[in-house]
């Protein structure tokens, strides 16, 4: 079994990857089509219709090494990581606290990642028509290391943290104009927000210089679909909103801020028949100033299994019988270390959060400075996932 830090140029990592998650990945590229399928995209005809010949060199060569060692077909690979942000967009909710509002003077970000699913993704009872997500750790040869939640056999990521104390996450917004646009397979953006997010904690020292190179990428190319990308560093929170053709940026550097899917500065954007969205901003940020001063990890860990407006779609740690509806599949509390950024701690929990987060097979703490023995297995492999993922809200007390 390989496990721990993914350390070499992007091929290398790739290998690795593909080593490690090799079943994982490969039940969601199968299932990457089957969703396709499911929404008019044959197999045929997004392979006839588009190469996806990703031009970042990095993330090319990357893909070819998960392509080789997991089995998967290249084309595959490649349509699977530029297409499934498109057509299974990530639904996630965002707290931020800075240190001047935590018990431990250490900024925190939580993030609970939700996706749908499709009655075409119909794997074993394990996999509930939802995709495996797994933990990566890598060091890339010209950059930062990081550690990082992820589907597996994606390039993307969902949500992470650089050895230099940055922490990022996104959310797709709930737009007028998402609902209303159609996917066009021939002109789609080469890689979306997951990618951008890695590149900046990749990349940069501090927030402000990931949100600066994201930015600008955003200004040669805007998002397949609307979104947040939130880069977050020990003394500030900036949180970038774009649209098709619009984009604001907000800088905190205390106190507490949320997102959710849906835009804050571009409200007038947003989908007035999204209710969610609506429901889990406002609880985001009552639990968030009602804390003010309290929040630490584990406080943050608590919110990520808030049921409050549910158990269901309205509730922070999101939950629903219907398979096609947008559910928690993960989340990460990442605190940030102040005077030693590697030292900084990613605390995260694989399945429904409140039922992983409780149980000591289902998370675990990762520190930057980790050794490679200290990942658990099934948090890279995707056993783990799979063993804690279900719809069942847990009903004892926390």
């Amino acid at each position: 079994m390989v496990s721990g830090v993914f350390e070499g140029g992007p091929f290398e990592r790739g290998l690795r990857l593909g080593t490690s998650a090799r079943s994982a990945i490969r039940f969601n590229v199968n299932e990457f089509w089957k969703l396709a399928e499911s929404q008019g995209l044959s197999r045929n005809l997004i392979l006839s219709k588009h190469r996806y010949d990703i031009r970042e060199i990095e993330a090319r060569e990357y893909i070819k090494g998960v392509a080789q060692s997991s089995m998967v077909p290249l084309a595959d690979l490649m349509a699977f990581n530029v297409l499934k942000p498109l057509l299974s967009p990530d639904e996630c909710t965002v707290l931020i606290a800075m240190k001047d509002s935590t018990s431990t003077g250490m900024t925190t970000m939580l993030k609970n990642s939700d996706k749908v699913g499709s009655e075409k993704l119909v794997g074993n009872n394990f996999y509930r028509n939802k995709e495996i997500n797994v933990v990566v750790m890598e060091k890339p040869d010209n950059g930062n290391k990081f550690v990082a939640v992820s589907a597996a056999g994606e390039i993307s990521i969902k949500m992470g943290m650089n050895e230099k104390g940055v922490a990022t996450g996104s959310n797709i917004s709930r737009t007028i104009e998402l609902r209303e646009k159609k996917v066009d397979i021939s002109q789609v953006r080469a890689l979306d927000r997951g990618w951008l997010m890695r590149e900046g904690i990749v990349r940069s020292s501090t927030a402000e210089e990931a949100s600066k190179f994201v930015t600008s990428e955003l200004m040669k190319s805007p998002m397949s679909t609307p979104g947040n990308i939130e880069f977050v560093d020990s003394g500030a929170a900036i949180l970038i909103e774009g649209s098709y053709d619009q984009m604001a940026v907000q800088k905190v550097t205390s106190g507490v801020v949320a997102r959710t899917n849906r835009f804050v500065l571009l409200h007038d954007l947003n989908d007035p028949e999204d209710v969610s969205s609506y429901a889990r901003l406002t609880r985001a940020n009552e639990l968030l100033r009602q804390n003010k001063g309290k929040i630490s990890p584990d406080r943050m860990i608590e919110f990520s299994q808030d049921h409050d407006n549910g158990p269901g779609l309205n509730s922070i740690c999101r939950h629903d019988a219907d398979f096609r509806s947008e559910t928690s599949l993960a989340a990460a509390v990442m605190e940030i270390n102040t005077t030693a950024p590697a030292k900084s701690k990613f605390y995260v929990c694989l399945g429904k959060p409140c039922n992983a987060w409780p149980s000591a097979k289902a998370h675990t703490i990762i520190g930057l400075d980790a050794t490679p023995q200290m990942i658990p297995s099934g948090f890279l492999n995707g056993t783990t996932w799979k063993e804690f993922y279900t719809e069942e809200p847990r009903t004892q007390q926390l």
